[in-house]
């Protein structure tokens, strides 16, 4: 019983301590210590920034609440190229995502799950559904949905996301990149150049623009190409 109050009451204290923050925050904050920058930890709030701006990004082009995306993650932990194709599924069939977590977790190979569509006419000249038919992998295929999205997003030629791939950046990165140099006038590849040459940290950046690591989602959900995230 002694046992069970000591950890009983640390716990009583931590619901307590929660209470007053927002949903998205309190299903945020057990997977991001770091959500602010820290000088003498200068990578340490990178992974939070990163993970929040791609968040809103899928939430704005999807048409999701972003609490919704972040709760995939969380509950269902899907992998984000899973993730990205069975989102853009979703988008093609009306179906909820979560019909093609499950169909994975069945082992089910992609390639499977699109013969299975393929009675719907409407969607089987899409390029995606053709790329899995086909047996293209997935890393491939959900590189290219994550280049469209962002393209698509921001406005951008397909030619400019993939230097920037060249250069050593992910979509998460590109994603950033491209909202930091929105928010101030700034040049992306500056600020490329600031983390590959200079090797700042993407929140010591940010903090350079007086922007909070936070910020970096937030100015994505306003955002005026993007769809609007409930």
């Amino acid at each position: 019983m002694k046992v069970f109050r000591f950890f009983l009451i640390p716990f009583l204290l931590c619901l307590g301590a929660v209470q007053p923050v927002s949903a998205e925050s309190a299903i945020q904050c057990h997977c991001f210590t770091a959500r602010t920058y820290n000088p003498a930890d200068r990578f340490a709030a990178d992974e939070y920034m990163l993970a929040t701006s791609f968040n809103s990004l899928l939430a704005k082009s999807f048409n999701l609440p972003k609490r919704q995306i972040i709760l995939i993650r969380i509950n269902d932990g899907v992998p984000q190229n899973e993730l990205l194709i069975s989102l853009k599924l979703s988008e093609l069939t009306g179906a909820d995502p979560s019909r093609y977590f499950r169909q994975r977790r069945e082992n089910k190979t992609w390639s499977q799950i699109a013969a299975g569509l393929a009675h719907e006419q409407s969607i089987t000249n899409d390029t995606v559904m053709q790329a899995l038919m086909t047996g293209k992998p997935a890393e491939d295929v959900a590189t290219s949905i994550a280049d469209d999205m962002i393209g698509t997003f921001y406005g951008i030629g397909t030619e400019e996301i993939r230097k920037l791939r060249a250069s050593g950046l992910n979509e998460k990165e590109i994603t950033l990149v491209f909202i930091l140099a929105h928010a101030r006038g700034q040049k992306p590849e500056a600020l490329v150049d600031r983390h590959e040459k200079q090797g700042m940290s993407w929140s010591e950046i940010a903090d350079s623009l007086d922007l909070e690591p936070a910020a970096a989602g937030d100015l994505i959900i306003a955002y005026p190409s993007g769809r609007k995230a409930e």
